[in-house]
């Protein structure tokens, strides 16, 4: 695990589009130091779009994203991979692979395989296939690999879609001990409604008209649906 460091990462003047359409036009945010952030947001608003963007997965079209003084997109996939982390919002669930294959790609020491997998899942999943599991296990599982790369930053998108309640408020804890040895967790999600009271939020982010706007992270999660809602 990556020790507590200082970081920040920042998007200046940003401008992307999503199909021929400008989500985001001259765009500022700044994001520091380990915590879970939120981006929030209506559909379509460009959450995804701006987390990809950030996880250097999906060309600017303007404008920068710096992580630490350096420039995202003129990094290279090797030095991308040691700083951040990506989760898609739907697990690769096709793939025939173990689960303990999956983790292993991205673990740098195999003896943590199972303390992470016992973290995030069941240690009897290490021997199944990923098309075997739900799309909530496989979910789980792509969290512990992103744990297990190592770097600072993980991103993830809309990450409990596929769970059910249990596992929504078992995900949240895991995102909170995960935050809490240092790193950084950016998330685009609609699923934070039963939030207020439960877990300490590093930041919250809101997507509209184009803009980013940065909202209280200590307020109720219901004043942040009234701001998106006008």
């Amino acid at each position: 695990m990556t020790e507590p460091q200082s970081q920040r990462i920042e998007a200046i003047d940003l401008d992307i589009r999503y199909g021929p359409k400008f989500v985001l036009r001259s765009a500022q945010m700044s994001i520091s130091n380990a915590g879970v952030h939120l981006l929030i947001g209506r559909n379509g608003a460009g959450k995804s779009s701006l987390l990809r963007s950030m996880a250097g997965l999906q060309p600017i079209q303007g404008g920068s994203i710096v992580l630490n003084d350096r420039d995202v997109h003129s990094m290279s996939t090797s030095e991308r991979a040691r700083q951040m982390a990506f989760v898609a919002s739907t697990p690769p669930r096709s793939s025939q692979l173990r689960v303990e294959e999956v983790l292993n790609l991205a673990a740098s020491s195999s003896p943590s395989i199972p303390r992470v997998l016992a973290q995030f899942g069941e240690l009897d999943w290490a021997q199944q296939r990923m098309d075997a599991l739900s799309d909530g296990q496989a979910q789980r599982v792509m969290f512990a690999r992103a744990v297990l790369q190592g770097a600072p930053w993980i991103f993830m998108d809309e990450p409990t879609a596929f769970l059910d309640v249990p596992s929504r408020k078992a995900f949240w804890k895991h995102a909170v001990e995960v935050a809490g040895q240092g790193m950084s967790i950016v998330l685009a999600t609609h699923d934070y409604e039963h939030l207020a009271g439960s877990i300490a939020l590093a930041s919250v982010h809101l997507i509209e008209e184009r803009g980013v706007h940065a909202l209280n992270p200590a307020e109720s999660p219901l004043r942040w649906t009234q701001r998106m809602e006008g």
